[in-house]
């Protein structure tokens, strides 16, 4: 947990008895201070984003599949996380239930059902969130089914390793082709595609997670770049280490 989900946490902890989560508010001391934690949460999760992925192109092309599949979803689960913050929104656990701050207008919104099963909803109702293909429905949808091949590993043991799952399929084998394809997609034509989707879904919310913060001026430290180029298994740009 960030400093700025400890944070929201601890202040949402001081609601009175019966008030409602809607009509709840911080003190601007209290509000400045989760907002002075966002950029190194949010460095945090992008960090968690990248290494995750870089970590599950790696298993696949050395034929850890099942494993691949788990951290494939992850990386979406921290690239998701990441944007939000950046724009203001913390998901956090009040020790009952999960909820999001946006500490932009001040207000308490409901999260989801566990802290894998977003509120999309909610999300969508914070304006800066609102206008992000992350959280479009197509995203929602394409999540969805990422977390329910995640969980048909965990759960299941439906993936048996090296082989391929049709999740996984597609017209070539060439896993650095695939990766530049999905990257450079502008017309997300393979994100949501349900045989290309467990690889080109990953890849275009990192890649994209990226270009939107470079575009805002906000890297990772060399040290965790650094990192990222040494487990980084392709032969093309291993991202957030520009």
């Amino acid at each position: 947990m960030s400093d700025a989900a400890r944070l929201a946490r601890l202040r949402f902890s001081s609601k009175p008895s019966g008030m409602s989560y809607s009509h709840f508010n911080l003190s601007t001391m209290h509000r400045d201070e989760i907002r002075g934690e966002l950029a190194s949460a949010a460095a945090e999760s992008a960090f968690a984003a990248a290494a995750t992925y870089v970590e599950a192109v790696g298993g696949i092309k050395s034929g850890t599949i099942s494993w691949s599949i788990v951290r494939l979803y992850y990386a979406c689960y921290y690239c998701i996380k990441t944007m939000a913050i950046r724009n203001g929104a913390v998901p956090f656990n009040s020790g009952k239930e999960e909820m999001l701050y946006n500490a932009r207008d001040n207000t308490f919104l409901r999260g989801g059902s566990s802290s894998h099963h977003w509120n999309w909803n909610a999300m969508r109702k914070v304006p800066a969130l609102k206008a992000l293909w992350f959280y479009s429905e197509d995203s929602e949808t394409a999540y969805t089914e990422l977390r329910t091949h995640r969980e048909d590993v965990n759960y299941k043991h439906a993936f048996p390793d090296p082989e391929f799952h049709n999740c996984l399929s597609s017209h070539t084998n060439d896993l650095d082709k695939r990766i530049r394809e999905y990257r450079d997609d502008t017309t997300f034509f393979y994100t949501y595609l349900g045989d290309h989707l467990a690889l080109a879904y990953p890849t275009k919310m990192v890649f994209h997670l990226e270009q939107e913060m470079t575009g805002q001026g906000a890297t990772l430290d060399g040290d965790k770049k650094a990192h990222l180029k040494s487990i980084w298994k392709m032969k093309g740009y291993c991202p957030f280490t520009g």
